[in-house]
């Protein structure tokens, strides 16, 4: 697809990207780490970041995976994007949740159970703090029989390390199998898009 973008400079630039990829070990580690899609305006020298929809194809896994752009994330979740017509098995929202999603299953583990261990983690955490942030809740690793994640929002500008166990883990899975077709798992744990920020914001209010 060729597009035009904006930089901040003022500049228009010409950007070509394939709205159909694959997810193999060198584009995950450009997603990860934050260079897939990246541009550098011939003008200024900046790095631009853009995002646009891409089907991507995750042979791994054995899943297709659609990005829908950051920008669009309050339309979709509204039910107003054209979008929606698409038909993966996972919709992610913006770069981030793309990576985080690739990290959950080059682990090994079942997205929609690590999304239950947030909802968990997400509960203790509106129980025990009171906090006007909104937090969020990513999944960074698995190693040592633990799941680790990175929460924003408890303090501002600082990121949180949290460690679960697989027994944990084992209890959330054993729970989606039970659960999911009941509320609130059934708002948040059905495919296409898993994401407790589906439960968190109030998108039809917004």
């Amino acid at each position: 697809m060729k597009v035009k973008i904006p930089c901040h400079c003022g500049s228009i630039l010409d950007f070509e990207y394939d709205d159909e990829a694959e997810i193999n070990p060198e584009s995950a580690e450009e997603i990860i780490h934050g260079r897939f899609m990246n541009t550098i305006c011939d003008k200024c020298g900046i790095t631009l970041k853009p995002e646009f929809p891409v089907m991507f194809t995750y042979p791994a896994a054995q899943m297709k995976i659609f990005l829908i752009p950051e920008l669009q994330r309050d339309a979709f979740l509204r039910g107003q994007s054209p979008l929606l017509s698409r038909n993966p098995d996972r919709f992610v929202i913006g770069f981030q949740e793309l990576a985080e999603k690739i990290k959950i299953l080059d682990a090994g583990l079942d997205d929609i159970a690590v999304e239950c261990v947030k909802y968990y983690i997400l509960s203790k955490i509106e129980n025990d703090i009171k906090t006007e942030n909104e937090i969020i809740i990513n999944f960074e690793k698995y190693e040592n029989d633990k799941l680790t994640f990175c929460i924003y929002g408890l303090k501002k500008d600082e990121a949180g390390m949290l460690s679960v166990d697989m027994n944990f883990y084992n209890m959330s899975k054993e729970k989606v199998k039970t659960s999911i077709g009941e509320e609130p798992f059934k708002s948040f744990l059905t495919p296409p898009y898993i994401s407790i920020i589906k439960i968190y914001r109030d998108y039809n209010k917004s």
